[in-house]
């Protein structure tokens, strides 16, 4: 069993009578947003031990769409578990509400099981294979984000410039989608996902036929490329080739949209992704001078 911290949730009573009522002033104040106010900065301790320094606080969904304030002033520790026995796993320092007893719990879990649990994540730990000490683990705060409007910005890795394709759905092109890491969406949230590529280029196509499609869509966490579903779709108008020359063009495609209020927090990951409308041959991202050439943004808008 490892080892768990515990606190008193901060501005309200134990119990639900009136104490529910100060936790639902708490998620009206703050728009139902959860996410850290001051980050907290966790360290490898002895053996096992995780040690989160005191000074974070933040505020957590309570599973009963009313949300609670926790922090604590003292450092605290938490038990980490040892490494797989081969690979490397994902895990977070989670912080669990209990609101009816007015307290709450700090301690490692997997990231698998955070997709609906209730609660505040306040540090990630990476576990290589085989670790039997904290100090083998990469340990890291993560930022405050309670008011924080972009929630993810990713570029692509430099291996797609130049790459030569040839999709014609968005289905198709789920062998080379361009993913992000996966972001919790919480119930009754609206947000905005933009996928830019700054310079597609269409190489051959049939005479007269210059046109492409620019995608953005989701999938659950832990869900291979091909589940993605896509969520809007644009045109790329590509200029005609002259003399032999192919041009480049800019293309961008926003999606807005809210996540059920009845549903569960679930994490997700967004996928962006260019294909063609017709038989042709092209690059998602063909100058390299400019910066990075695909980028995806997710932004909260508000609830």
């Amino acid at each position: 069993m490892s080892e768990q911290a515990t606190g008193s949730l901060i501005w309200g009573q134990a119990g639900i009578y009136d104490a529910i009522d100060d936790r639902l002033a708490i998620a009206a104040v703050t728009r139902y947003r959860t996410g850290l106010a001051w980050p907290a900065e966790p360290r490898a301790g002895t053996g096992l031990n995780v040690i989160v320094a005191g000074g974070w606080v933040g505020v957590t969904d309570c599973g009963d769409r009313t949300s609670a304030v926790v922090g604590s002033r003292t450092d605290m520790t938490v038990t980490a578990a040892p490494g797989p026995g081969t690979g490397t796993r994902e895990d977070l320092i989670w912080v669990d509400p209990q609101p009816d007893a007015g307290t709450w719990t700090m301690r490692v879990i997997p990231e698998a099981a955070s997709g609906t649990l209730p609660g505040l994540m306040i540090g990630r730990i990476t576990v290589p294979a085989n670790a039997t000490l904290a100090s083998q683990m990469d340990i890291r705060a993560v930022g405050a984000s309670l008011e924080r409007r972009l929630m993810m910005y990713y570029q692509a890795p430099d291996q797609v410039l130049n790459v030569v394709r040839n999709e014609q759905t968005w289905g198709d092109a789920a062998q080379y989608t361009f993913a992000t890491g996966a972001l919790p969406l919480e119930p009754g949230q609206w947000y905005k996902a933009t996928f830019t590529a700054s310079s597609p280029m269409m190489l051959t196509s049939p005479p007269g036929y210059w046109e492409g499609r620019i995608g953005i869509g989701s999938r659950t966490q832990g869900q291979p490329a091909n589940a993605a579903v896509l969520g809007r779709a644009a045109v790329i108008s590509y200029r005609p080739s002259s003399g032999g020359t192919n041009y480049a063009t800019h293309a961008q495609v926003e999606w807005v949209f809210r996540h059920p209020p009845n549903a569960a927090r679930v994490n997700t990951n967004f996928d962006g992704r260019i294909w063609s409308a017709g038989a042709a041959t092209y690059r998602p991202w063909s100058i390299g001078s400019q910066g990075p050439g695909l980028q995806i943004t997710v932004e909260d808008i508000g609830s």
